[in-house]
Formats: structure tokens, sequence, C-alpha cells
């Protein structure tokens, strides 16, 4: 009699997480290699100059990332050190040439980033406080900001003409962190790069920390 009261609500439960689930994946705007541009930024923003993939190993001590092209070939990696409290990372090119150091500021309720580019800009990246449904980042020393969205799957890169530079779209369902950059702006690839990877490492910084606080409230029960 039980279990014939209890298959209603089952079935129920089912059919919300599924619901929820289809719901969750059309909003994300993340495209594997190889396949066409998200309908949306192609309305929004036109095609895209070039496309980028990053994906987090599995197990990785260091938190390696490699970013790859459409054909698959990794083109920049990413390793933070391996005991650091600023979360140092260094991001090299194919040839192994240093592109990019990230380091976190010790002390900070925005979250600053301190992000240097071999022979190009050294900048900060702060996230703006009090905001609830989005993720908003500045960047004051190139007049850039990184908007996500309400769903914080998707964010855009665009300068203080409002000009997109990038879009970044994060795969919902994957065993590794996996993110595709739509680049508008090719010449700023460097520096996109860069600034993906730092947004990477902060969000899986956050959900690890959601994750321990969750541990420990249900520890204390």
């Amino acid at each position: 009699m039980y279990i014939e009261m209890m298959y209603p609500v089952f079935i129920m439960m089912v059919i919300f997480i599924v619901g929820i689930f289809v719901f969750a994946t059309t909003l994300q705007r993340y495209h594997s290699a190889g396949e066409k541009t998200d309908i949306r930024n192609y309305n929004d923003y036109g095609e895209p100059a070039k496309s980028l993939y990053t994906s987090r190993y599995l197990f990785s001590f260091h938190k390696d990332i490699d970013v790859t092209d459409e054909n698959d070939n990794v083109v920049y990696h990413s390793s933070s050190k391996l005991f650091s409290f600023t979360n140092e990372t260094t991001i090299t090119d194919a040839q192994d040439r240093v592109v990019a150091t990230i380091a976190r500021k010790l002390f900070s309720l925005h979250l600053i980033h301190y992000i240097d580019i071999v022979g190009g800009t050294s900048f900060e990246l702060s996230k703006d406080l009090f905001r609830f449904l989005d993720m908003k980042f500045t960047i004051d020393e190139l007049g850039w900001t990184l908007q996500g969205d309400f769903t914080n799957l998707n964010f855009v890169l665009y300068n203080n003409q409002e000009r997109v530079i990038a879009v970044v779209g994060q795969k919902l369902l994957s065993m590794r962190d996996k993110y595709c950059i739509d680049l508008y702006d090719v010449n700023e690839e460097a520096t996109v790069v860069a600034i993906v990877i730092t947004l990477e490492n902060m969000l899986m910084a956050r959900r690890n920390a959601n994750r321990s606080s969750s541990h420990s409230h249900n520890s204390n029960m």
C-alpha cells in the first residue's frame, strides 16, 4: 500500500528533475569543436572569428586545463602550484612558452586576481559584490567587463564601447569542466584565455567551498 502511494510521488520527482535538466540545457550556449556556433550567439553577435575550447584534467592536483582549437590541437595549457595560498597559475602556449601568470589576492571580498600577460598588460580581475542573480567582473585597466547571465553558465566579455570581445559558454553536464570561447577579437586571444582560466578557477573554488559548507552543515545536524 505504501509503495503504491509513493509511486506517483516518485514519478512527479523524476518529471521535475528531467524538466529542470531540459530547461537548463536550453540555456547553455556551449558548443563542441566542429559544431556550429550557438544560434543565439550568432544572432546577437555574428559569427566569431574563431572558437577555443577548455577542458580540465580529471584528478589533477595542479588544476591542469588544456585549451584546444577546432582541430583539438592544444594551443594553451594552464597549471597551478600545488601548495599556494594565492592559487598561482601559469599559462603556456603550444611551444611551452609562458603566456600569462595569474595570482589571487589573499584577502579580498571582491575575489581579486592579478593577471600578467607576457609582453602585454597587467591588470586585476575583480568580482562585483551584492549581485545575487548573476556574476559581474570588472577590469578597470582594460575598461572591460565580464558579465554572466542569471544561470552563470554563459558570460560575455565586452569593452567600454560595449563591443563584444568574446562569449564564454560552460557545458552543463560533464565530468570535466568544459568551456567554449567564441572569440570576436583575435588580437586579444591571450588576454581572453587568461581571463577565462581565471574565471574557471574561481567558479571551481566557489563550488568546492559550497560543497565543504554543505558537508559541514550536514555533519553538525
